[in-house]
This record gives structure tokens, C-alpha cells and sequence, in this order.
């Protein structure tokens, strides 16, 4: 696949998954037959047009809300994860915990008092906006990387951010991508987390750029990509991120409406908006 700039999410998917089922090769890790393109990758102009509509692919909002409120929340538990997809619960070497693809935990926790990477990064980039540094690592120490027999290993190796002509820009590095279960939701994930640091920073937001080692799409999913090329999407936008200051607040309104089916926290609208799918979601499983 040509490497190529996209103004939503929709296009993206669409393109690639044409791409994989017209011309990637085929491959079959661990006995399972996908079309992949090695080095693959694109830019979303705007990172903010991260909604998928597309009517085929019945994309989860609740799901995507609910990963990104796992991961900056710092968590390793499966549980809250799980709640949206239960499937993660097949990557959990002791059934409580995610080893690998907890990446939040991985950028937000205080290890020992210390700063974390998110501390680092926005450190770093305060004091030298030009910086070439600011790489938020995810990988795993070699000794779990390459063992044959982990159940979890992340498929996000780095994530880096250039402060450029007032703009932040992101540049995501990933060992191996679904487009199907995966892009979409790294995407979703890594888009919001560049929208906090710009907030952080006081810069505007950039553009956002995707490599990935190994892109591929599963047998399974193939009858699946093609209705999904068929349907015609024009993507969807959020609403720009006001402020930072709830983000504690929406993290505590999640995990209690995950586990009461209601919250109490007092949020501002933007905050308040994110919550709506996941209410919705919350109430059609209690009908």
C-alpha cells in the first residue's frame, strides 16, 4: 500500500482493506491465513474524524470510549476491559491481569513515586519544543517479547510526538495491526491520547501518522471487508477537547457506570458526551 493522507478514519479503513484483499500477500502466523502488507501505513489529516460510521462494519463507540478510559486510567485489570470485550479475556496469562497490551499502565503509572512517561514526555516537551525525544515506549522486555507461548504480546511498540509550526503531531509504531479489530481502535486510542498532550502543551493539533509492521486482515473477515468497501461512509468527528481538568472525574464516572449503571460525578459537556454511548450501551443490556 502506497503511503497516503486520509481526512477521516472511514476512508482509511476502506482503502486498507481494499488494498490487503488486491494486493497483500498472504501469510499465516500460527496456522491462521491473512493478506498483509508488510511496512504499511498512512496519515489522518485530521485526527479528530476518528468515528467510524460505516453501517458494515458496526464499529463499537462504547468499546472505544471504554479502552481509552481503561488506558488512561493506568489500569492492568482485565475486568473493566473485559466489560466492553470479553475477548480480551483470553489474553490474561493469571485471568486478572493484562501483561502486555495494558498501554496505558505503561505511560501513566507512577512507578516508585517516579515521574511517569506522560510526566516525562510533556516535561521534555516544555523545555525543548523541537525535541526529537519524546517516544513513549510500549514494548515488552525481550524475554516476553519473543517467547512463542505468551498469551499478550502489544502490537504497539512507540508512540512519538513532534511539536511542529504549533502543531503536535503523532507518529505511531506498531509491530503488527488487524484492520479489522485492531486499527480502528489503536487509532480511536492514540489520536485522543495526542489530543491531552496539544492540550498539555497549548499547541494546536497536528496530523497523525501510522506505521505498522505487519498490517493484515484475517480469512475470516474477508466477506466482512468487502461489504464494509461497498458501503459508502463519510466518517465522523468529534468535537474538539475543551480542558483536561475532569479527566479523574470522567475516569471514576466510567468505572461507575460500568459497575452501578449510573454516576454521580458532575461532568462539563464534552466530558458528559463521551459517556452517552456507553450509558446507551448500559441500559439496552439491562432491558
Amino acid at each position: 500500500m502506497n503511503f497516503r493522507s486520509f481526512d477521516t478514519l472511514d476512508a482509511v479503513q476502506t482503502a486498507v482493506l481494499q488494498d490487503l484483499l488486491e494486493s497483500g500477500s498472504e501469510a499465516s502466523p500460527r496456522g491462521m491465513t491473512t493478506h498483509e502488507i508488510v511496512a504499511g501505513g498512512f496519515t489522518l489529516i485530521n485526527p479528530r474524524s476518528r468515528i467510524i460510521l460505516n453501517s458494515a462494519r458496526r464499529w463499537s463507540l462504547p468499546l472505544a470510549i471504554g479502552e481509552f478510559a481503561w488506558h488512561v486510567s493506568g489500569s492492568d485489570h482485565v475486568a473493566p476491559i473485559a466489560y466492553y470485550a470479553p475477548v480480551w479475556r483470553t489474553f490474561s496469562e493469571d485471568g486478572s491481569h493484562i501483561r502486555g497490551s495494558c498501554y496505558g499502565k505503561r505511560i501513566f503509572d507512577r512507578n516508585s513515586g517516579e515521574p511517569s512517561q506522560w510526566d516525562r514526555i510533556i516535561e521534555l516537551l516544555r523545555t525543548d519544543p523541537a525535541s526529537r525525544r519524546a517516544v513513549l515506549s510500549i514494548r515488552q522486555s525481550e524475554a516476553e517479547a519473543l517467547e512463542p507461548s505468551s498469551l499478550d504480546v502489544p502490537c504497539v511498540t512507540t508512540c512519538q510526538f513532534f511539536v511542529r509550526e504549533g502543531h503536535l503531531d503523532a507518529v505511531l509504531h506498531m509491530r503488527s495491526n488487524d484492520a479489522i479489530w485492531g486499527l480502528p481502535y489503536d487509532v480511536f486510542l492514540f489520536t485522543m491520547l495526542q489530543e491531552m498532550l496539544a492540550l498539555e502543551l497549548g499547541v494546536a493539533l497536528g496530523r497523525y501518522h501510522h506505521f505498522a509492521g505487519s498490517l493484515h486482515l484475517y480469512e475470516r473477515h474477508f466477506e466482512l471487508a468487502r461489504k464494509i468497501i461497498s458501503t459508502p461512509s463519510a466518517g465522523g468527528e468529534m468535537s474538539p477537547m475543551l480542558g483536561l481538568d475532569q479527566l479523574p472525574e470522567f475516569i471514576e464516572a466510567e468505572r461507575e457506570l460500568r459497575t452501578t449503571g449510573g454516576y454521580t460525578q458532575k461532568l462539563l459537556p464534552y466530558w458528559a458526551s463521551l459517556l452517552e454511548p456507553i450509558a446507551a450501551m448500559v441500559a439496552r443490556r439491562a432491558a
